[in-house]
């Protein structure tokens, strides 16, 4: 594996521990993670998660009310209507009210932290831990079940009507009934660290790997459908849009396949490494940079626009339909906001 692949798993993982003599606990260098609603930008960095306002950067809320130097948090927050879930490193996973920011449950059954995104079905919540096992838990912080796979979870699931797709550092997808019961697993050629994609009639799963493939998956049978082989490590979650599967990987290549049959229909190069993935807008696609690019492209590949930013981003950027979002370390500002023409509206640091 490449030295700088070797520093994002270091920081993606938050194992940058500096203990201290002066109090107890860890202290961890990590990347935010950040999700947006139509109103609100959340984001979940070192002691606290923090509600923002959209339009403006103000804090709402956060949560804990005190920090607890036992408590970190770097996971990307799952927004529903009325809750945030959110997990930390101290092995637990939170639902907290979206308005109030008080916590209506901790669910503290883990044996590992949380740094991937949780998904949400039916009222039960799948969280995916770093002890291996996806936990599926009740609207009321039960445990209904747990589903242990070989490695680390960084992935969030897929949650279709009757499955559940994961994604899991030990090389495999898993196809999980509701129950919790696998129905098939397939081996890519290296960790999936993104979450999977389903196409809109839910026949066919596309997920790629730093093993340097991408692959599509019948959901039936859990058979192959195609594979394409990348450049470099595919890190983030692929989209599709415009009748395309659109990724990029940590070498600083778009591409844009057929779904169909897995033929690439163009690749547009870019400078840096991506490594959270893309997200789409309603005119192309939007990535960014390990180095602080931000860089929108057409639905044919063409350059949009692009800035850069002092700092280093390991997310996706999130997207609603006035706001593009990341979050940098290392950086000026731990937030930045632009409008979907690529115009800077606010930064921010937040503060407690």
């Amino acid at each position: 594996m490449k030295k700088s692949h070797i520093i994002i798993l270091t920081l993606l993982l938050g194992l940058m521990f500096i203990l201290s003599a002066c109090a107890p606990g860890p202290r961890v260098t990590g990347s935010p993670g950040v999700a947006i609603s139509d109103e609100h930008v959340f984001v979940a960095y070192r002691s606290f998660v923090y509600r923002l306002n959209a339009e403006s950067g103000a804090v709402d809320w956060h949560f804990p009310e005190e920090a607890n130097n036992q408590l970190m948090f770097y996971s990307q927050p799952l927004v529903t209507e009325n809750f945030v879930y959110v997990g930390d490193l101290a092995n637990n996973f939170h639902k907290i009210d979206i308005e109030t920011g008080n916590a209506e449950w901790t669910f503290s059954e883990a044996k590992g932290y949380f740094v991937g995104q949780a998904a949400e079905g039916d009222g039960v919540v799948y969280a995916p831990s770093d002890d291996g096992n996806l936990y599926a838990i009740d609207e009321n912080g039960n445990l209904v079940w747990s589903f242990k796979t070989g490695h680390y979870l960084w992935a969030q699931p897929v949650v279709a009507e009757d499955i559940i797709y994961l994604g899991s550092m030990d090389h495999n997808i898993y196809a999980l009934s509701k129950d919790g019961t696998e129905n098939w697993s397939f081996e890519l050629e290296g960790a999936v660290v993104g979450s999977p994609v389903l196409n809109e009639d839910g026949s066919a799963l596309f997920a790629g790997s730093i093993g340097n493939d991408m692959v599509a998956i019948d959901t039936d049978t859990g058979e192959q459908l195609w594979s394409f082989e990348s450049e470099d490590s595919i890190w983030g979650s692929p989209a599709i849009a415009n009748d395309l599967l659109y990724f990029a990987d940590a070498g600083g290549n778009l591409y844009a396949l057929d779904p169909a049959s897995g033929i690439l229909s163009f690749k547009s190069e870019f400078e840096g490494a991506a490594v959270g993935g893309v997200a789409v807008l309603d005119d192309g696609i939007v990535l960014a940079t390990e180095q602080g690019g931000l860089r929108a492209f057409n639905f044919e590949g063409g350059s949009l626009w692009e800035d850069s930013l002092a700092g280093e981003i390991f997310q996706a950027p999130v997207v609603n339909d006035k706001y593009i979002v990341v979050g940098t370390i290392n950086g000026e500002n731990l937030v930045y906001a632009f409008n979907l023409s690529g115009v800077q509206r606010w930064s921010t640091t937040p503060e407690n």
